[in-house]
């Protein structure tokens, strides 16, 4: 696939002329990330926007000289980090692919300048960094919230929310897959909890639902005991169905 028509995926440039968005495209540069390959590193300045084309990616912050815990991991198109390009301020947390990742770059300055041309194309970047801040406090939110189980359930509901799709279950009914490689070290660190817990919890889930995992990612067998695990069951519109693709 050429740069411009994996541009053309991109949100962010959903505004721009074709013809001119063509002309950008020699600007990006693909690249692609092995598991466990590092994207950016905390505390390091960047002058690379990064955008995500295909795979995920975890966000990881130093709780102090010897350990690292895991923020969240990201599979939408713009992977954390590029608030702090445009501000020229370090990078608060590094960033590390959890699966073959691919990505499309570009210099901050090349960037900027079109910014100055296009002002709707600023309004879409600054969007998505909104939305990149909202994340991060939900986390905090999350990692706030009482109880092992109920951290676990509101996580696997976000990500079951933002990035899953509907699949039919082996007795017929509708599911939600989600493609996101957790190891169970993984979830641990996502929760905040010791390995041994998280392992227990995901045994007694894949036995009872309401999720089960594979080396692959996790399928949510009943959305509904999810959200109530996760205390936000009054919280959900009651055509949460409808919301996930086919």
């Amino acid at each position: 696939m050429q740069k411009f028509e994996q541009l053309q995926q991109l949100r962010l440039f959903e505004h721009v002329p074709s013809e001119q968005l063509a002309r950008w495209a020699e600007l990006f540069i693909p690249r692609r990330y092995e598991r466990e390959e590092r994207l950016r590193s905390e505390g390091s300045s960047s002058s690379r926007f990064i955008f995500l084309l295909d795979g995920c990616v975890k966000a990881t912050k130093w709780r102090d000289e010897q350990r690292q815990f895991m923020v969240d991991v990201f599979m939408d198109h713009q992977p954390p980090g590029n608030m702090s390009v445009y501000l020229e301020q370090p990078c608060p947390v590094s960033v590390t692919a959890l699966d073959d990742t691919i990505t499309l770059e570009v210099h901050r300055n090349h960037l900027v300048h079109q910014f100055e041309e296009h002002p709707k194309l600023w309004q879409g970047v600054f969007r998505q960094m909104l939305a990149e801040n909202r994340k991060m406090l939900r986390r905090l939110h999350e990692m706030a919230a009482a109880g092992a189980e109920r951290r676990l359930a509101m996580l696997f509901a976000r990500l079951a929310f933002s990035v899953g799709r509907r699949t039919r279950l082996e007795d017929g009914t509708m599911g939600v897959r989600v493609a996101l490689p957790l190891s169970r070290g993984d979830i641990a660190e996502l929760m905040n909890v010791r390995h041994e817990t998280a392992i227990r919890y995901m045994s007694r889930w894949n036995k009872e639902g309401p999720v089960r995992t594979d080396t692959r990612g996790f399928t949510i067998v009943d959305y509904d005991k999810l959200q109530q695990l996760a205390g936000e069951a009054d919280k959900q519109p009651p055509a949460y169905q409808n919301h996930w693709p086919g």
